[in-house]
């Protein structure tokens, strides 16, 4: 038996070696990110900017203001939000810095995702999963992006490796660390019950947690540690949370989506999977994985991997409103089949030129995804998919997702300039500076106007204008409106815009102002509602 050589001053273990593996592969999406976001201009999309809006909330909030705390991020739980506005104070409140509050998420999720696949599979493992999960394209897209899910999908992983290092809550310490990162998980989003409420019963049953008094002692302080952390924040909400989820599980019937119980909705994830968030080669790669995983027994516990992936699965699948975001945190558990099965190749020749091939193919596609390859085609769809408000293809790859994500672009949406266009009639005629916004693009809708109006310090307040049985609602309270020409959006949002539309464009009551071309080729036009001007003061 060999003798291990013993480590010389000043030279690194293997595992800090792993450690700085993993710090390199964050710096590496962090650079291609600063990249993208020095190249883009444009403002950021509908959930976005609402989230934005409600960091902006934080930032600006006053001791002794009327709003309570917990109603500063509406419906959605604060932590992102406030990391978000500790971004802003540190860099300056814009839209650039904003996506900085997703960089210590990207560090918490490679690190536990190298964590739980070496614990699982191998050091080896480890790495290629925390390489393959930076590589996904879906993941790579929302690194930047100020959504929940992100973060959410670290405090996953970061929740699955802490509740391993429990040994089914026997170790006390790891429990009460376990309960803190799944306080500061729900403190995200709603959703982290979901993804690990499944793998904490199956360690509760099969370690007999309740049959030993430490381990139920455990259990219990790391329940009751994250339910009054996070019921600071739920419990002043639960009332609202009550009304809202009914009223949100509406969306998915409106957006067109399958009936939960239905076919569709059973392989809806899965064409989501590999048209949206893998792609082809990638899919392919991870089927082949599963199996030669599963055959050749690569990853140990895989019952506590299968009940994580599948449990969670099926619960999304039940959910009537669906979203490629919403599995997002299943995509580095995903990624530990491929990363066993290729640690598994050896070292000979040919299994290092085919993993050279599949992670030079895998970059390609990441640099086609962030800055777009114009020899090829934008999309190649492999087959046309269920059809609700949008089309969910089988995609081979795609090099923008709904022409939202993607390679950036220099873009002047005319935000500002319309929102100093009001601001300017208004100080003029002694009008509200008050806006209704009749479309709801992605960039072009009352989430990133307000955002903006809010950033650039200019008063004026914007909310959807829209056609009811009574007329136009709000139209009292405001005395400026938008339309656009053309593309209005989302059909399920903005089915009665072309009403509204001509209803304005064909009444006096409307005063033409201004007209702003877009870059989309529409043009948005600005009106101010004809009403008596306040007499000023002479």
């Amino acid at each position: 038996m060999k003798r291990q050589a013993a480590l010389q001053p000043g030279s690194q273990s293997p595992a800090d070696r792993d450690y700085l593996f993993v710090c390199l592969i964050a710096a590496g999406i962090w650079l291609v990110n600063g990249l993208w976001l020095r190249m883009d201009s444009r403002p950021p999309v509908w959930d976005m900017a609402l989230h934005q809006n409600y960091a902006l909330n934080y930032l600006l909030f006053l001791p002794g203001s009327d709003h309570p705390y917990w109603s500063f991020s509406g419906v959605y739980p604060p932590f992102v939000h406030l990391v978000i506005a500790v971004c802003w104070l540190l860099f300056g409140a814009s839209t650039t810095a904003a996506a900085y509050a997703n960089l210590p998420a990207t560090l918490i999720l490679l690190w536990a995702t190298y964590e739980l696949a070496s614990e699982l599979a191998g050091h080896s493992a480890g790495r290629w999963t925390c390489l393959v999960t930076a590589l996904i394209p879906y993941l790579f897209w929302m690194s930047r992006e100020t959504i929940l899910d992100y973060w959410l999908t670290a405090w996953v992983l970061a929740g699955l490796v802490l509740l391993r290092k429990t040994h089914g809550f026997a170790a006390r310490r790891c429990s009460l660390i376990f309960g803190t990162v799944a306080a500061l998980g729900l403190l995200t989003k709603w959703f982290f019950a979901v993804f690990i409420g499944f793998p904490v019963a199956y360690v509760f049953i099969r370690e007999r947690v309740w049959k030993e008094g430490v381990r139920l002692t455990n259990f219990i302080g790391a329940a009751l540690l994250s339910a009054v952390v996070a019921g600071f924040w739920y419990i002043p909400n639960l009332n609202l949370l009550i009304h809202y989820f009914p009223q949100n599980a509406l969306v998915g019937k409106l957006e067109g989506e399958p009936a939960a119980l239905s076919f569709q909705s059973l392989i809806y994830y899965v064409r989501l999977l590999e048209g949206y968030q893998l792609f082809g080669l990638l899919f392919v790669l991870l089927m082949v994985s599963c199996f030669q995983s599963l055959r050749r027994r690569l990853i140990r516990d895989a019952g506590f991997v299968g009940v994580t992936i599948i449990g969670a699965w099926l619960t999304m699948t039940l959910i009537r409103t669906k979203d490629p975001r919403f599995t997002m945190p299943l995509l580095p558990l995903l990624a530990l089949f491929i990363g066993a099965y290729l640690a598994s190749l050896g070292q000979s020749r040919p299994a290092k030129v085919l993993r050279l091939s599949i992670l030079g193919i895998l970059s390609l596609q990441v640099y086609m995804i962030n800055f777009g390859v114009r020899w090829l085609p934008e999309r190649v769809v492999l087959l046309e998919g269920y059809q609700g408000s949008l089309r969910w293809d089988w995609n081979l790859y795609m090099q923008n997702y709904f022409g939202i994500l993607g390679p950036p672009r220099d873009e002047d949406w005319r935000l500002q300039e319309i929102l100093s266009g009001v601001r300017k009639d208004a100080i003029a005629t002694g009008l509200r500076p008050n806006v209704g916004l009749v479309p709801d693009l992605p960039r072009f809708n009352v989430s990133s106007f307000n955002l903006y109006a809010r950033l650039l310090k200019i008063p004026v307040g914007v909310g959807r204008l829209l056609l009811t049985t009574q007329g136009l609602y709000p139209l009292e309270a405001i005395d400026y409106v938008v339309t656009v020409e053309g593309d209005q959006g989302m059909s399920w949002t903005t089915q009665e815009n072309r009403k509204v539309n001509q209803l304005i464009s064909g009444s006096k009551i409307f005063l033409l102002l201004q007209r702003f071309p877009l870059p989309n080729g529409d043009q948005a036009i600005l009106y101010r509602v004809a009403r008596e001007l306040p007499r000023r003061n002479q």
